[in-house]
C-alpha cells in the first residue's frame, strides 16, 4: 500500500486546538488483491496541558477508527490515530471521515475531521451498472459492456438471471479483456425488476462477480443504487 500525504498547507502542521495534525486528508492506493487499508494520522500536542481525546468515530460502517499511543496527550508528546477501511465492497475513489472529539468539545462540533481517500482499483467493470425501461415501453433489448482491466485475460464463465421476468445473453467483443451482456424484459406492462449475475474466473474473489440490475419503471422513476 503507497501512502500520499496531501499537499495540504503544505505540509504545515494543521491544529486542532491544541494538537496539530501533519495532515488532516491522506490518500491510500489499494492493491487489487487487498479487502480493506489504512492511514495514519500523526499528531503533537503543543499546547501547555493535557488533551484528552474523548472519541474518534465515523457514521459509515466501513471505516473504524484508532488512537495509538493513548488517549491523554501530554504536553510536547506525540500520537497517531489510524483509520481503516474495509475495502471489500467498494470501488473507484471512495473518501470517508472521522471526526475527533477532544475532551469539552460539543457534541456538534469536533474539534478535527480527518479524511481516508482510498483508490480502489477495478478489476472487473460493468457500465451501465442497470437497465432501464419505461412502463409501456417497447420490451426491446438493452446492453452493457463488461471490461476485464487486468494485464492478464480474463474470462466470463456464466451469465445468469435471477428469475424470469427478463433474459440474457452475452457475446465476446474481445477474448479476455471486453464483453456485450444483452438483457431483455419479457414485458414492460407492469413494473419489475432483476438482477444479472456475471461470474468471471478472475483470481481475485473479490472481482469475480458483478451485477447488472434491470428495472421496468414508471418513467419519472430514475436508476436504483447499485453495488458491485
Amino acid at each position: 500500500m503507497r501512502i500520499l500525504a496531501c499537499l495540504l498547507g503544505f505540509a504545515l502542521p494543521l491544529a486542532a486546538g491544541p494538537l496539530a495534525f501533519e495532515n488532516t486528508t491522506l490518500e491510500s492506493e489499494v492493491p487489487f488483491e487487498a479487502t480493506s487499508t489504512h492511514v495514519d494520522f500523526s499528531f503533537k500536542n503543543n499546547g501547555s496541558s493535557t488533551v484528552v481525546i474523548e472519541s474518534c468515530k465515523s457514521e459509515c460502517p466501513c471505516l473504524t477508527a484508532q488512537v495509538k499511543g493513548g488517549m491523554s496527550i501530554a504536553p510536547g508528546k506525540e500520537g497517531v490515530i489510524r483509520l481503516s477501511m474495509d475495502t471489500t465492497a467498494l470501488t473507484g475513489v471512495v473518501e470517508k471521515k472521522a471526526a475527533v472529539w477532544l475532551k469539552g468539545d460539543p457534541p456538534s462540533k469536533p474539534s478535527e475531521v480527518l479524511t481516508i481517500r482510498a483508490k480502489i482499483p477495478e478489476l472487473v467493470s460493468v457500465e451501465p451498472k442497470a437497465l432501464l425501461w419505461d412502463i409501456g415501453s417497447a420490451p426491446e433489448p438493452k446492453t452493457a459492456i463488461v471490461t476485464m482491466n487486468d494485464t492478464k485475460p480474463i474470462l466470463i464463465t456464466s451469465v445468469t438471471g435471477a428469475d424470469g421476468k427478463f433474459t440474457q445473453e452475452w457475446k465476446t467483443i474481445e477474448e479476455g479483456k471486453k464483453y456485450e451482456i444483452t438483457v431483455t424484459p419479457v414485458s414492460t406492462a407492469a413494473a419489475s425488476s432483476g438482477v444479472v449475475r456475471v461470474m468471471t474466473d478472475c483470481t481475485y474473489p473479490r472481482h469475480q462477480a458483478r451485477n447488472i440490475f434491470a428495472v421496468v419503471k414508471p418513467a419519472s422513476v430514475g436508476a436504483p443504487a447499485t453495488k458491485p
